[in-house]
């Protein structure tokens, strides 16, 4: 069993802990200091911030991982989204995350886009991304200067009309997603 619930206070040690994690910092475009302090204000911010929402990945009750919205836009209906899991033994169930994330986004939010950005090099992120039919829009060359040297970051977008047609599978895939007001 699969839930995403609201990222709480309570929860950023493990947060911090998997987000410092050098297996999932390699691929995120910037690096964070191991700092409580910073991680509780980062807290504050997002959870009053209106174009984000945080959640953790639970499975069978553990939490293991981070799912994300941002840039949320509800005039044009389009944000961007991602995730990582942090606990090892939890990585192959990545696979289903981002369908459970698309479908809340195009189902329960009624958006028309999701657009991200993919670390080059990040190459399993990449196959996710074109297996569940995200177009490739371009590649930001050179955008992100990390670990001594430039990476190129590939643009990608998915339509709620193009899931839809390709997905239909996946349109019953729901994950239990609570928002802030807890349902």
């Amino acid at each position: 069993m699969i839930a995403f619930v609201p990222l709480d206070e309570a929860s950023l040690p493990q947060v911090l802990a998997w987000r410092s994690d050098p297996e999932i910092t390699r691929y995120l475009f910037t690096d964070i200091d191991a700092d409580p302090e910073r991680q509780r204000r980062w807290f504050e911010a997002i959870s009053a911030d209106p174009t984000c929402r945080h959640w953790l990945i639970r499975c069978s009750g553990q939490s293991v991982g981070l799912a994300y919205l941002s840039d949320i836009d509800f005039a044009n209906r389009r944000c961007s989204c991602g995730f990582y899991i942090g606990e090892k033994k939890y990585q192959r169930f990545g696979g289903l995350i981002l369908p459970g994330i698309v479908n809340y986004v195009f189902e329960q939010l009624d958006f028309h886009k999701i657009y991200g950005e993919v670390m080059a090099g990040n190459d399993n992120v990449l196959k996710l991304h074109a297996l569940h039919g995200y177009r490739q829009a371009g590649i930001w060359r050179e955008h992100v200067f990390k670990y001594g040297r430039w990476h190129d970051v590939h643009l990608f977008e998915l339509l709620r009309a193009q899931w839809q047609e390709l997905h239909s599978h996946y349109r019953q895939f729901r994950i239990p997603v609570l928002d802030r007001a807890g349902g």
